[in-house]
């Protein structure tokens, strides 16, 4: 069953273009795709990636796609299989879902970063998740349980494990939201939002000594 999504760059104020994907997919399936495009295909070029994804609709994307004898279209190399329709849409994340559609990707070309949206049942955009496509930048990551339970959110800084705060308050760009997601350990944190983005801000670790004062109990 397919799963028709939506795929392409964001631009400024909340606008964005994209291309549809037939045979989308969930995050946890897609994004692994997507980096290895980008790392295989593109050699890290997120401008370049942009480029390509928006020169087609798409059936399905895939890192190796093989001429299939039922393609209308030979594949492209490195990216997945072309529809051979469709057009360029434009957007904005602040009007109403045109068409039936259950996921976005967008890139972030500047950030090398990709931002989920997920169509809720109000026919609106929400903001799902946002993944680095370089994993080794993402603050926050979640490794499997040791006893098989629920997956543990770790910080990437300091390894503390589920010593995560969050909030997330109504923006005032006028749509989607503003987070702030930090570790109460290190104090390491990311804030989003829907207009600027993701800021985020690495504190060192292990915590470095004070400065001055005294020394072995020395003035």
């Amino acid at each position: 069953m397919s799963t028709p999504t939506l795929i392409g760059v964001a631009a400024l104020r909340g606008r964005y273009t994209a291309r549809r994907l037939q045979f989308g997919d969930a995050p946890e399936t897609l994004v692994p795709v997507l980096r290895r495009i980008w790392t295989d295909t593109f050699g890290r070029d997120t401008d370049a990636m942009g480029v390509a994804l928006l020169a087609h609709d798409w059936w399905t994307l895939a890192v190796n796609p093989k001429r299939r004898r039922w393609d209308r279209l030979p594949p492209v190399p490195g990216l997945g299989y072309p529809t051979g329709t469709g057009a360029v849409r434009q957007g904005s994340l602040r009007e109403d879902l045109d068409g039936v559609v259950e996921w976005m990707y967008l890139l972030h070309l500047d950030q090398r970063r990709l931002v989920v949206y997920e169509a809720t049942v109000h026919g609106r955009w929400l903001r799902h998740s946002a993944h680095h496509l370089d994993p080794v930048e993402e603050l926050f990551v979640t490794e499997p349980a040791d006893d098989g339970g629920p997956g543990m959110t770790v910080c990437t800084v300091c390894g503390a494990v589920d010593e995560i705060d969050h909030v997330e308050v109504p923006s005032m760009a006028g749509y989607g939201y503003d987070t702030v997601t930090s570790c109460t350990r290190c104090g390491s944190s990311v804030a989003t939002d829907p207009m600027f983005g993701d800021h985020l801000v690495r504190k060192p670790w292990p915590p470095q000594p004070p400065t001055g004062g005294t020394t072995g109990g020395t003035p």
